[in-house]
């Protein structure tokens, strides 16, 4: 599977353009190479309907014939179609033409007029999937990188010990008698202790700025031992049990993935939990006009959008109203995601089953408006 994880700047780059003719095509795909071809013939004729709407809503012929261009490029693009991953999305202007292969399965849809549909783009970083795992034992450490794109791949780190003889130059505490053995309870734990301070050592500059989870794999007493040590606050509480010697990283990067979905499904409960209590206190709002005025006036630190959601109505990006009329080439959710962007907020895009408040759109507000 072939994957282009967008950064967070180039997504508020894009939520931020505002002109005529952009079109924005979301293309459910399978990176089944013998259906490529189905799904390229989707996506031409995704391109002849968003350019009929541009068309129809008055558009700039040259304009249009720039912005067909660039999607037909990538329409006649073989190697594209050879490699792709879940979904397919591209964003074409008479500029540029950008394109994103993700690994969610996004619905098909296209849009046509003044800003680019971001919402799904932004599911993508919701909930990333990315981690890194600490596989660590008395004779081996591994570090590991597990991410949408890719599976198991380990990672070098500087100063990392092999493992604990490495780390002192000693016998393993748990090898037979007749090799040199650390003497009694209390001397075995300050070795384990100190080798897992040079793993920690070593491992936190190598993870220094990634936001994503770190996981453990190892057994006890190590486990308990790295725990007491270690300054990574991203580390989750639950481990990857058994001998991390005796998994392949495509094993560990199975079962990381298993906690990282349980790590997702806590995060979403206590979320839920958070916005009832700010809206009992009137710091979370779900009604559309309170949430569009709350984005236009910079208060929106969390912004919840459901991923089908496409409410109507036009935001005015001076006043913050809203009008019930919609206006040809303007999304009203995307508008307001954009907003939140622009104004260093947080936008989280949710399955309708998932969303705090239980509708549409919900928002936790720094101030009220």
């Amino acid at each position: 599977m072939h994957t282009d994880i967008p950064q967070h700047s180039e997504i508020q780059q894009l939520a931020a353009v505002s002109r005529p003719n952009l079109v924005t095509i979301v293309l459910r795909t399978t990176p089944v190479t013998t259906e490529a071809e189905a799904n390229r013939i989707t996506f031409g004729t995704l391109i002849s309907q968003a350019i009929a709407r541009l068309t129809e809503i008055g558009g700039d012929p040259a304009e249009i014939a720039l912005t067909e261009a660039g999607l037909r490029d990538l329409h006649d693009d073989s190697h594209l179609w050879r490699y792709l991953s879940n979904s397919l999305v591209v964003f074409a202007g008479p500029e540029r033409t950008i394109s994103y292969r993700l690994p969610n399965e996004l619905e098909t849809e296209w849009f046509a007029g003044e800003q680019f549909r971001v919402v799904p783009i932004l599911r993508t970083l919701t909930f990333p999937h990315e981690a890194t795992v600490l596989a660590l034992s008395q004779n081996a450490v591994r570090l590991i990188a597990i991410g949408p794109d890719h599976r198991g791949t380990e990672l070098p780190v500087a100063e990392l010990p092999t493992d604990l003889l490495d780390a002192f130059n000693v016998e393993d505490p748990g090898v037979d008698s007749h090799r040199r053995r650390l003497h009694g309870p209390e001397g075995q734990t300050a070795r384990l202790l100190a080798y897992a301070r040079a793993v920690d050592r070593a491992v936190i500059p190598a993870l220094r700025g990634n936001p994503h989870p770190l996981i453990l794999a190892t057994t006890q007493p190590l486990d308990g031992a790295f725990r007491s040590v270690t300054s990574a606050a991203n580390l989750l509480p639950t481990s990857i049990e058994g001998n991390p010697d005796d998994r392949s990283a495509a094993d560990l990067d199975e079962a990381a993935r298993c906690i990282l979905d349980a790590h997702y499904a806590a995060e979403l409960s206590a979320l839920a939990d958070r916005f009832e209590t700010r809206r009992a206190s009137g710091r979370a709002v779900t009604d559309l006009t309170d949430v569009a005025r709350s984005a236009i006036a910079g208060a929106v630190a969390t912004l919840y959008v459901a991923l089908d959601a496409h409410p109507s109505g036009t935001l005015d990006r001076e006043s913050g109203a809203v009008a019930s009329v919609d206006t040809p080439g303007r999304s009203i959710v995307d508008d307001i995601a954009a907003q939140v962007l622009a104004h260093g907020g947080r936008v989280l895009v949710l399955r309708r089953d998932d969303m705090p408040g239980g509708g549409e759109l919900g928002a936790e507000v720094r101030f009220t408006v």
